[in-house]
């Protein structure tokens, strides 16, 4: 029980955390004191330009996560069906097997040039190549944790008679959620990635576009905002993915 009016001290996990930032916030001023600051820009010069331009930061920053949703989403929606289909049908993943191990050798980048020439620039772009990062690991991580399904399980669920509703949701899916979740985990930070690239090469608006025009404008200080407001959206999201994957699998236990 907390005690009224005291603080609560850093946990045994935030303090190395809090020390390394402290280290490289220390390294980074550093050089930047032995560089002009149109070359590299200390950090209360970044620091400045993210309160000056909060604004014009906040609204790039919902444009990109915007598009990471609807790609990421996409993703989601197909990629989880399409693997529970696999498991269930040997014949279809033997068909269908080969030409995602194709595909998912594919950089998600390479897409960008045939997206943008299909789509067009704007958001559905942008969500085209979030989804062509975020698919695969989605489909390959939740097709292996239905093969780690313990086949004892599986075998005693068809020998009690369990339909097809109580063999997935009461067998299948509780034994491959660990696998699940990291394939859901490895397709968000390649989204975060993915939609990055794809605003970079041509987007309107959003923080990879914020970044390139910050690089025509000289402007390193603002690039470097772009890519912390990335990292903040990125690394914050990825703690709230573990916070309900710990909840779901101890719910599952």
């Amino acid at each position: 029980m907390a005690v009224p009016g005291r603080r609560r001290a850093l946990s045994p996990r935030a303090l190395p955390a809090a020390l390394g930032l402290l280290v490289a916030l220390a390294i980074w001023a550093v050089a930047a004191s032995r560089w002009p600051p149109h070359v590299l820009p200390g950090p209360l010069v970044v620091l400045e330009t993210i309160v000056t331009q909060r604004s014009e930061l906040v609204g790039h920053a919902l444009r990109t996560t915007r598009r990471v949703l609807l790609g990421y989403g996409a993703a989601v929606v197909i990629g989880l069906p399409l693997a529970m289909a696999l498991g269930a049908r040997p014949v279809l993943d033997r068909q269908v097997g080969a030409l995602l191990t194709l595909l998912r050798s594919i950089p998600p980048f390479a897409w960008t040039p045939l997206i943008l020439l299909w789509v067009g620039v704007g958001d559905g772009s942008a969500a085209a190549v979030v989804f062509a990062g975020a698919f695969f690991p989605i489909v390959r991580n939740a097709r292996a944790g239905i093969d780690a399904v313990p086949p004892s399980l599986v075998l005693a669920a068809r020998n009690l008679g369990a339909g097809p509703r109580v063999y997935w949701l009461d067998v299948v899916l509780p034994g491959a959620a660990p696998m699940v979740f990291t394939g859901l985990r490895l397709g968000w930070a390649l989204a975060w990635m993915s939609v990055v690239a794809a605003e970079l090469v041509g987007a309107d608006g959003g923080l990879g576009q914020l970044i390139l025009d910050a690089r025509n404008l000289a402007r390193p200080d603002l690039a470097i905002a772009g890519m912390v407001a990335i990292g903040a959206l990125a690394a914050g999201s990825e703690r709230g993915f573990a916070l309900v994957e710990r909840r779901v699998l101890r719910w599952r236990a």
